[in-house]
C-alpha cells in the first residue's frame, strides 16, 4: 500500500518534467510497455513506459524489464544534480532500457520559472527565481569567505597548521643535521680507527 502511495505521489512530478521535455518523450515512447522498478528506501516504485512516453503505475502483477536500486541521500544528491552519485546506482535487467532511464533522468531538469509564471507571472517568475540565485550566489561567497578566514586564522592568528614554506625549512633543517652527523660519526670512526692503530 506504501508502494502504491508513493507511486501516485510521485508520478505527477515526473510526468510533469517529462510533459516539459519533448527529447525525453521522444526516447521512452521506443520503450513504450516496458516496465521499471525503482527502490528509493523504503520506497518501491513500478512504472510502466505509456504510449505518449510518459510514465503510469504498473499492475500489481507486472514482472519489471529493469530494476534501479538507491538511496535516499543519492537521491538527493542526483536531485542536486551530483554526477558521482549516478556512479553508486545498482541497475538490473535490460540494460538498454536502463542506461535510456538513465541518461533521461541525468538530463531531465525541472524549469522552475515557468512553473512559476503560470502562478505568479512572468515578471514575478522571473524576479524571484533571479533573487534566489541572488541568495545562492551570496551562501556560496558567504562559505567561501569563511572557509579562506578559518584557513588564515589557523595559519596566521594561531598558529595550528604549519605553512608549507616552514614545513619545507623545517625538512631542510633535519636533513642538514642528519647529514652533519653521518659526517661527525665517519670522522669519529675515522679518528677512532687511527688511534688503535698508534
Amino acid at each position: 500500500m506504501l508502494s502504491r502511495l508513493a507511486a501516485s505521489a510521485g508520478l505527477p512530478p515526473l510526468n510533469h518534467l517529462l510533459h516539459g521535455a519533448p527529447w525525453a518523450r521522444e526516447r521512452l515512447v521506443t520503450w513504450a510497455g516496458k516496465t521499471v522498478s525503482i527502490d528509493l528506501f523504503p520506497l518501491n516504485f513500478t512504472l510502466t513506459v505509456t504510449e505518449t512516453g510518459m510514465f503510469s503505475a504498473a499492475g500489481a502483477d507486472a514482472v519489471p524489464d529493469a530494476h534501479i536500486e538507491l538511496g535516499p541521500l543519492q537521491a538527493a544528491r542526483l536531485a542536486l544534480k551530483d554526477p558521482a552519485a549516478f556512479q553508486n546506482v545498482v541497475i538490473n535487467g535490460d540494460a538498454q532500457f536502463a542506461a535510456t532511464l538513465g541518461s533521461i533522468f541525468r538530463e531531465l531538469e525541472w524549469d522552475v520559472e515557468a512553473d512559476l509564471a503560470h502562478v505568479a507571472g512572468d515578471v514575478a517568475a522571473h524576479r524571484i527565481m533571479n533573487s534566489a540565485r541572488s541568495l545562492h550566489a551570496w551562501q556560496r561567497h558567504a562559505a567561501d569567505s569563511a572557509q579562506q578566514s578559518l584557513v588564515e586564522y589557523i595559519c596566521e592568528e594561531r598558529p595550528l597548521l604549519a605553512k608549507p614554506r616552514h614545513v619545507a625549512s623545517f625538512i631542510a633543517g633535519v636533513d642538514s643535521v642528519r647529514d652533519d652527523t653521518a659526517r661527525l660519526e665517519k670522522r669519529l670512526q675515522l679518528l677512532a680507527a687511527q688511534r688503535s692503530q698508534n
